[in-house]
């Protein structure tokens, strides 16, 4: 049934990667996360922040060095002068709380924030999210190479990029979402944290219930809610990353297999 999941992307990559999909607070997982049953009551936000991020993991002992350097006090002047050049740190959750120089290169499943891209080359526009309230901007920064690269997108509150690794990336609206994942056995393929903080907001939205369309309002919920679908390669067995961008946010993430 998984196969599904990879028919978009796989049609893109024939079709040269041009313009695939029109159309993708904050937590993560290192695995799947299941679900007794589909008629269960919605998970609530403490449940969704329970989840441990997985794209901070690479960067958890610099943050962790960081704080430990704070600890032992700020006498010294490269200590004042660099707290003096930084600014007071505002601690960030999520996905995505790692920051990053521009120009590093993550490994696959991995999400971080690169303030500095700004106003660097970032790569070729892929892709950009066409309705009114999401206004994410997809770039490849080595079009047309089928090996994994760096991907960009564009389009947070805080105005800085976010960055991840892929061999193909590309954007997904809820209606796709949905068709997809209420078109698989709940019990054979579990909710993944993606999919639980979908549901919440889904929910929030449309007024449905769980593993029911949105319906109607859909449109509304598409203004700010946008899936960001990321490759590690072209196999049919890939393994991808599956995130939600939602009002300026990366909202939830995990890591899913077929």
């Amino acid at each position: 049934m998984f196969k599904r999941w990879l028919i978009v992307p796989v049609f893109a990559a024939l079709a040269g990667c041009g313009d695939p999909l029109a159309g993708i607070e904050r937590m993560s997982e290192t695995e799947d996360i299941p679900v007794d049953d589909a008629t269960n009551a919605l998970p609530s936000q403490e449940e969704l922040n329970s989840d441990t991020p997985i794209f901070a993991g690479l960067f958890r002992g610099a943050s962790s060095d960081a704080a430990t350097d704070d600890a032992q006090g700020s006498d010294s002047p490269s200590k004042k002068t660099e707290g003096a050049l930084a600014g007071p740190r505002v601690k960030r959750n999520g996905p995505d709380a790692a920051d990053v120089p521009f120009g590093t290169v993550l490994p696959f499943g991995q999400i971080a924030r690169v303030c500095d891209a700004n106003g660097k080359s970032l790569g070729k526009l892929v892709e950009q999210a066409s309705r009114r309230g999401a206004r994410y901007k997809l770039y490849d920064s080595v079009p047309n190479s089928a090996a994994p690269r760096t991907f960009y997108v564009k389009g947070f509150k805080d105005n800085c990029p976010r960055q991840f690794t892929a061999a193909l990336a590309l954007f997904g609206t809820p209606e796709m979402h949905e068709q997809l994942r209420y078109g698989l056995p709940a019990k054979e393929y579990p909710y993944s944290t993606t999919d639980k903080a979908y549901e919440v907001i889904k929910a929030q939205v449309c007024g449905v219930a769980r593993s029911k369309p949105c319906g109607r309002r859909i449109s509304r919920l598409e203004q700010t809610t946008v899936f960001v679908s990321a490759y590690e390669n072209f196999s049919e067995n890939a393994r991808w990353a599956d995130m939600l961008l939602h009002q300026g946010t990366v909202l939830a993430a995990s890591l899913k297999t077929p």
